[in-house]
C-alpha cells in the first residue's frame, strides 16, 4: 500500500534515514560513556522534580496554613477604632502557580509574603533566595535546569563524533557509496541523537505531568505542559542540528567536541551573566533603602496631614467647610480626622504607586535588554519561556503585587470611611467600632495572568527560539553539498 502511495524514491530515501538513525542509535548504545551520562541525566531530573515537587508543596501547605491564621486574627479582633485597624494591617501570601515545582522562576527571589497596612506600600518579604545559605544560593537543582543546561551536554557527548567519526572511521564513503545522500546521513543522525534527547526528557515530563495531575489544577495545567514541552522540544531540537552540523563540518571528532563545548559554555553560561550584567549597567536601579528615601521625599513634597497649616489639607479643610456651609470642622456631619486619613491614603497611595511604576519600569528595561539577549543566547529565550509557560516569570510576581495593592487600598479606605461616618470627631479616639464588622470585609484572592498574555508579552524570545533551529537547519542544508567532497582522511577530495 504503501508503495502505490508514495514514490520509490521517496521509500528508498526514507529508508536510508531510518538505516542511518538506527545505526546512530547503535553506536550510542554500544558507548558506555553515553549510557553512564543518559542515566545520570534521566536520575538527576526525575530526583530534582521529586525534590522540588516535595519543597513547593510543602511552602504551599505552609502559606495555606498561615493565610488561614491571619484570617482568623483578622476577623476575631475585639472592637476598635477603625484607625487602629488600619495600623493593624495584615499580611498576604503569594500563591506558587501549578508548575512552580518545574521550575520556580523568579519566585525564590520575589518574596513570599506581603505586609498590608494604611499609608505606605511594603515589599514582600522571606523569599528562598535571600534567607537560604551560601550553598543553597549556588542554585537548588530544578528540571528546568536539568533540561535547559545538562541534556544539551549529553547531546553534544552523544553527537560530537556523529558524522566527524564517520569521517575518521572512514566508513562516510561507504555510506554514501551505498546510495545514502548526504541529506539521509545527516536526516539519519539527527533522528538518532533526537531519539537520545527524547529518551532523557521523556522520564522527566512524565513525572512532572504526573504530579501536575494529582495537583488537580485541570485544562490550566495541561495548556501549560503543552508549553513547556513544545519549548523544550524546540530548544533540544536545535542543539541536536547543531551537534550535528558541527560535526560534519569539522575533519575530526575532537575539534568537533571542543567547538560544541565551547558553544555550550558561551550560549549557556557565559552569555546569561554578561546580558544580566550588561542590563544592570544600562539601567540601574536603586536598592530597597534607596527607593524608600525617594517615596519619603516626594510624599514630604505633597503634604502632612498632622500639620494643622499644611497648604494642601489646609485648602482641603476650606474646602469641605464650604461644601457643608459650616465654620469649623467640628461642625461637620462627618468626622474630619476620618476624611483626612481618607485623602492622606489617597495621596500618599498615588504616590507610591508612581514610585513603583517607575521602579517597575526599570525593571521591564532590564528585561528587555535580556529579551534582546536571547537572539544571542538561546538558552535565555528558553528559560524566559519556560518561566511564562510555568507562570512564574515576572509578570507573575508584578500581578500579585498589584492586586494585593488593590486590596490594600481598598480595605484602607473602608476603615477610613466608618472613621468618616460611624465615629464622631468629639472625643474621637475613645470610640470603638464593633468587632462584627471585621467580618464583613473582601478575602484576598489573587489571580495569575493568562498563559496567552505571558507569551504574547515575549515576542523576542519566540523569534529567538525560532532562529535557534533555522539557523543550524540551514547550515545542514548548505553542509550537505560539501559533505561528498570531504576525503576518507578528512581532508578535501
Amino acid at each position: 500500500m504503501l508503495g502505490r502511495l508514495y514514490p520509490r524514491a521517496a521509500n528508498v530515501g526514507l529508508r536510508n534515514t531510518l538505516l542511518v538513525s538506527r545505526r546512530q542509535i547503535g553506536t550510542m548504545r554500544d558507548d558506555r560513556y553515553v549510557l553512564f551520562l543518559l542515566a545520570l541525566v534521566v536520575s538527576l531530573g526525575v530526583v530534582s522534580v521529586l525534590g522540588a515537587r516535595h519543597h513547593t508543596a510543602s511552602e504551599a501547605e505552609q502559606r495555606a496554613r498561615y493565610q488561614a491564621l491571619v484570617e482568623r486574627q483578622w476577623a476575631e479582633q475585639p472592637d476598635r477604632h477603625p484607625h487602629r485597624v488600619i495600623h493593624y494591617g495584615f499580611l498576604v501570601f503569594r500563591e506558587e502557580a501549578p508548575l512552580a515545582f518545574f521550575d520556580p522562576g523568579v519566585g525564590p527571589y520575589a518574596g513570599t509574603s506581603l505586609f498590608l497596612e494604611g499609608h505606605r506600600q511594603n515589599a514582600a518579604s522571606f523569599g528562598d533566595a535571600r534567607h537560604a545559605t551560601g550553598m543553597l544560593r549556588f542554585g537548588r537543582l530544578t528540571p528546568a535546569t536539568v533540561l535547559g543546561l545538562l541534556l544539551p551536554l549529553l547531546v553534544v557527548a552523544a553527537g560530537f563524533a556523529s558524522v566527524s567519526g564517520e569521517r575518521e572511521r572512514g566508513t562516510l564513503r561507504l555510506l554514501l557509496a551505498q546510495g545514502a545522500t548526504p541529506g539521509q546521513i545527516m536526516g539519519g543522525k539527527v533522528l538518532g541523537i533526537g531519539a537520545l534527547a527524547l529518551a532523557a526528557a521523556l522520564p522527566i515530563g512524565l513525572v512532572t505531568a504526573t504530579f501536575a495531575a494529582v495537583g488537580g489544577e485541570g485544562q490550566t495545567s495541561v495548556t501549560r505542559l503543552l508549553a513547556l514541552a513544545a519549548g523544550y522540544v524546540a530548544y533540544l531540537t536545535g542543539w541536536v542540528l547543531l551537534t550535528v552540523w558541527v560535526s560534519s563540518r569539522r575533519a575530526s571528532s575532537r575539534a568537533a567536541l571542543v567547538q560544541l563545548v565551547a558553544i555550550w559554555v558561551a550560549l549557556c553560561v557565559a552569555a546569561p551573566r554578561l546580558g544580566a550584567s550588561l542590563a544592570a549597567t544600562l539601567h540601574p536601579i536603586p536598592s530597597r533603602a534607596q527607593f524608600t528615601a525617594q517615596v519619603e521625599e516626594a510624599q514630604r513634597g505633597v503634604g502632612d496631614s498632622h500639620n494643622p497649616d499644611d497648604p494642601f489639607f489646609s485648602a482641603l479643610r476650606d474646602e469641605y467647610l464650604a461644601r457643608y456651609e459650616v465654620d469649623s470642622v467640628e461642625e461637620l456631619p462627618i468626622n474630619w480626622g476620618g476624611v483626612v486619613s481618607r485623602e492622606g491614603e489617597e495621596v500618599t497611595s498615588r504616590i507610591n504607586e508612581e514610585q513603583r511604576q517607575e521602579l517597575l519600569a526599570a525593571h521591564r528595561r532590564q528585561d528587555g535588554v535580556l529579551a534582546w539577549f536571547g537572539l544571542l543566547s538561546p538558552y535565555l529565550a528558553a528559560r524566559d519561556l519556560s518561566m511564562a509557560a510555568a507562570g512564574t516569570g515576572t509578570e507573575a510576581v508584578e500581578a500579585f503585587r498589584a492586586q494585593a495593592e488593590a486590596h490594600r487600598y481598598d480595605i484602607i479606605q473602608r476603615l477610613n470611611d466608618l472613621h468618616v461616618h460611624e465615629i464622631r470627631y468629639e472625643n474621637d479616639r475613645a470610640q470603638r467600632i464593633a468587632r462584627q464588622e471585621w467580618t464583613r470585609f473582601p478575602v484576598f484572592q489573587p489571580n495569575s495572568p493568562s498563559l496567552r498574555r505571558a507569551l504574547t508579552d515575549r515576542p523576542q524570545s519566540l523569534t529567538a527560539l525560532g532562529l535557534w533551529i533555522v539557523v543550524p537547519l540551514a547550515g545542514l542544508g548548505l553542509g550537505r553539498r560539501q559533505l561528498p567532497r570531504v576525503g576518507v582522511d578528512g581532508s578535501g577530495s
